[in-house]
């Protein structure tokens, strides 16, 4: 069968958008072929700063014949008594393309309704694919768009040509003025073309002709090489940063590596900022020694060959030694004073629209801080440190050092706090409670720096939200999803039973007033969400997550305990299946709310007396083992109730005719769900057929029984 190819030629994407398009360019072709009943074989992509492309193998020439039916309107609107098509038939008869007496009556879901069974003929591919190519590509989205030109298509960068080809046949497509053609562009400064492509089998070929490395992995094997060998020959190592790795793939076509060096007096900078110069702003590659310290080298790669390589270096060394002269002049400006003189300069940086001066957050961590050292109990020490760190954490924002490279807020402040002596856990936590700071960062690794970051955090959410500053979509632009997640982490990892609405309304209260007086709970619901997002990432089945966290109130730890507590005793005990039947029965025939309790008195059945009794007995030992955390424990504890609460729906009608006998059944049945719902919330649990027994499957049939009262 042929093969398909779609190069979609553009000026220089963002690096980090080319992988995401990719992968949605292969799902979104391969479901357009599907859709147009052309199944295909392998899709490969190929990327590069300057086209994606798609390859499909075994494509068929022409789709194969299918037969729709189209539901119409009901038969009685469809045709009159005796059989005679109605105009309403008459039209959808049309508009299906069939005549009318081609309709058949047909019963779907107990009614009946006309229906056309169409005959589709199957189309050429080469007639097909146009349209649906344009909607698959226009259909990738990006981090950011743009318009060019007078047209209306945005994309992430102007689009300069097409290449659309079914085997040998150029496909007749169009896409921002570019029409598809055979012709493909090589490496701007090697081989430019344009160059002919007279078959799909033959567009790598013709890409390494021109200079391009078209697979990224290819790429990355190339870089990681070349990088590692250079830095060996300088008698070190690379620092292989994966996010700069990643990048680097995606900016070049065809990567070539080079060294330089820069001057060994810059080494006595601290660590990080030599890192960052060259890693965050230069986009180098440091290199470090045996014990791991820094050399004055640096690995850069260009897009291009090995020519005139001595300039490119010389180019690349005057540029960092520029940076360095600066981080280092600014270094020694910043050294003239200690990190506390900075604090008075924080009135003068903006924290939010609306929410005040960094000098203002300052103090509200503070206040924050106490309040959680009181609540926590923690020691005399842990909370000095935790002030002491809540009052400098912010300081290094007006250094001279943080102004020019952002990227070292918090490492700056540390490194400064542990020059002016402050004690290690204070500096560590100044450091650290910014983490996590991105999906593939980790929570703080202190005790002082993980609370630090929690009422960060918490003040944060607290602010912006109350501000009407909420997520939406994929928009986050203050990073509240993140600074959520950040809180859920460290409440874990440091075990922290706490009421986030206690802590919030704490932090609402350093605000004053804000606008929206429902914050608090609405903060409580947000990390919530994010403590389900994590629980399910981490593979706990999301109707458990559910259902511990409806019962769970606003103690984030001991949802996440319950939550994987009730999956490992789903996962190895199959008695589990009986308590969720025993509340399937009990709750579902619960129509209307009632604070009414069962009346021992009014039993008329041993039946009700045996449940009430097994009640009773399992009740406070339920609650004692949901009070100590041991989840487990208090699903034994309820496995008693299930047998009584069989029996009761086999022997007595429930919904009896007198109103007071059903009145104290339905309690009974109300106090057995409330125990339950002591542990977990089981209406949220989703029991397969083959796990449940057969019992569950009646779902609330349970019908009156007249030879039982």
């Amino acid at each position: 069968m042929p093969d398909l190819l779609l190069e979609i030629g553009t000026e220089e994407l963002p690096p980090f958008d080319i992988a995401p398009a990719l992968g949605q360019l292969a799902t979104r072709v391969r479901t357009a072929l599907n859709d147009l009943r052309l199944e295909v074989g392998d899709v490969q992509t190929i990327g590069t700063p300057r086209r994606l492309a798609c390859l499909c193998s075994g494509v068929p020439l022409r789709q194969p014949p299918a037969v729709r039916e189209v539901r119409g309107p009901a038969a009685q609107v469809a045709f009159e008594a005796g059989g005679r098509p109605t105009p309403a038939a008459v039209g959808f008869a049309r508009s299906q393309g069939i005549p009318v007496e081609r309709l058949q009556v047909q019963e779907v879901a107990g009614k009946r309704y006309a229906v056309a069974v169409v005959q589709e003929k199957g189309h050429p591919a080469s007639q097909v694919l146009p349209a649906a190519l344009v909607t698959a590509v226009l259909g990738v989205s990006f981090t950011k768009t743009m318009r060019w030109g007078d047209r209306d298509i945005r994309f992430a960068r102007p689009i300069r040509w097409v290449v659309a080809l079914l085997d040998k046949i150029v496909l007749p497509l169009e896409l921002a003025g570019c029409r598809a053609a055979h012709v493909t562009y090589g490496h701007r400064t090697l081989r430019p073309g344009p160059h002919s492509v007279s078959h799909p089998s033959r567009y790598e070929t013709v890409l390494k002709s021109t200079g391009i490395i078209g697979h990224p992995a290819e790429r990355r094997k190339i870089i990681v090489r070349q990088v590692t060998d250079l830095a060996r020959r300088a008698g070190g190592a690379p620092l292989l940063d994966a996010h700069l790795l990643d990048e680097i793939v995606m900016s070049t076509e065809h990567p070539q590596a080079l060294r330089g060096a820069f001057a060994v007096e810059f080494l006595t900078l601290p660590r990080p900022v030599l890192v960052t110069v060259m890693q965050h702003h230069q986009k180098y590659f440091a290199i470090e020694d045996a014990q791991h310290g820094l050399r004055p080298t640096f690995i850069a790669v260009r897009d291009g060959d090995t020519k005139h390589l001595a300039t490119v270096q010389q180019g690349h060394e005057w540029v960092l030694q520029a940076r360095l002269t600066d981080a280092r002049f600014f270094f020694k400006e910043d050294r003239k004073q200690r990190l506390e003189d900075c604090l008075p300069r924080l009135e003068g940086v903006t924290f939010l629209a609306q929410l005040g001066t960094m000098a203002e957050k300052t103090q509200r961590l503070v206040n924050l801080a106490r309040q959680l050292s009181t609540m926590l109990l923690l020691d005399g020490h842990t909370s000095e440190a935790l002030l002491r760190a809540a009052t400098l954490c912010k300081a290094d924002l007006v250094t001279h050092l943080v102004g020019e490279f952002p990227e070292l807020q918090g490492t700056m402040g540390q490194i400064y706090a542990e020059l002016d002596g402050e004690p290690t856990e204070v500096a560590r936590a100044i450091g650290e409670h910014y983490r996590p700071t991105g999906g593939d960062d980790s929570p703080p690794k202190t005790e002082v720096g993980a609370l630090l970051g929690l009422v960060d955090k918490l003040d944060t959410l607290i602010g912006a939200l109350g501000a009407g500053l909420v997520p939406s979509g994929s928009q986050d632009p203050y990073g509240l999803r993140r600074a959520g997640q950040g809180i859920v982490e460290i409440v874990q990892m440091l075990r922290l039973h706490l009421s986030v609405k206690a802590l919030a309304s704490a932090a609402r209260a350093g605000y004053g007033t804000l606008p929206r007086s429902s914050v608090v709970d609405e903060v409580a619901d947000f990390l919530r969400q994010r403590l389900r997002a994590l629980l399910t990432e981490r593979g706990l089945r999301y109707d458990l997550v559910d259902a511990a966290l409806a019962v769970s109130d606003d103690d984030l730890l001991a949802a996440a305990d319950r939550a994987a507590a009730l999956q490992a005793y789903v996962s190895r005990r199959p008695e589990f299946s009986r308590l969720w039947v025993a509340y399937d029965r009990a709750s579902r025939i619960l129509t209307a709310p009632s604070s009414g309790k069962a009346d021992a008195q009014k039993f008329e059945s041993p039946t009700e007396h045996q449940l009430y009794k097994v009640l009773t007995a399992v009740s406070p030992k339920v609650a004692l083992s949901v009070a100590a955390g041991d989840i487990v424990k208090a699903m034994e504890h309820l496995l008693p109730l299930a047998e009584p609460v069989d029996r009761l729906f086999d022997d007595v009608l429930i919904m009896a005719p007198d109103p007071a006998v059903r009145a104290n059944r339905l309690a009974l049945l109300r106090s057995v769900t409330e125990v339950f719902r002591l542990v977990a919330d089981f209406s949220k649990v989703v029991m397969a057929d083959a796990q449940a027994p057969a019992a569950a499957r009646q779902r609330g049939t349970e019908q009156p029984k007249t030879k039982k009262t």
